[in-house]
């Protein structure tokens, strides 16, 4: 038997013809998924554009049905689907204003001006990014041996 897709929603609160610059607007755009079988929802993302790592087969927590969730495993991946799996809209922009403040940063130490600050602004910024990066990376070291360890259960 064939397995239900997840139900996707996109909710937009902004539509684009309310707006001139509709793209400024993206990160308050998120995206449901629910359960096809009792339509609970078990994941919640903001944008639009998403990948998730997995072997693509989910069980619900709820009704624990099964059924297909669009995930794939890092090596399966597309280079665009990486990109936005590694740095979604949300940490593009935090990642936007790190280099930013670490750009005023370095322009203050070379013109004498009062660095403490910026270094304590520029330090909190980036520790999360380190965080997420460090977490990202885990994330697909564990899938590339899944996919590994199912690529030698088919071949054996």
């Amino acid at each position: 038997m064939d397995q239900l897709w997840a139900i996707r929603r996109d909710y937009d609160p902004f539509p684009a013809r309310m707006f001139i610059n509709y793209n400024l607007l993206a990160i308050l755009r998120c995206t449901l998924f629910k359960c096809p079988y009792c339509s609970l929802p078990f994941k919640v993302i903001w944008g639009q554009e998403v990948a998730f790592l997995g072997s693509g087969e989910r069980s619900c927590w709820h009704c624990r049905g099964k059924f297909w969730d669009n995930s794939q495993e890092w090596p399966e991946m597309s280079d665009r689907e990486k990109r936005l799996f590694l740095l979604p809209i949300s940490v593009a922009g935090w990642l936007g204003g790190t280099i930013i403040i670490g750009a005023i940063a370095v322009y203050a130490a070379k013109s004498g001006m009062e660095l403490a600050a910026y270094s304590i602004i520029f330090s909190f910024l980036l520790i999360p990014l380190l965080i997420w990066f460090g977490f990202r990376g885990l994330q697909i070291i564990r899938s590339i041996h899944r996919y590994n360890r199912r690529l030698g259960e088919k071949s054996a």
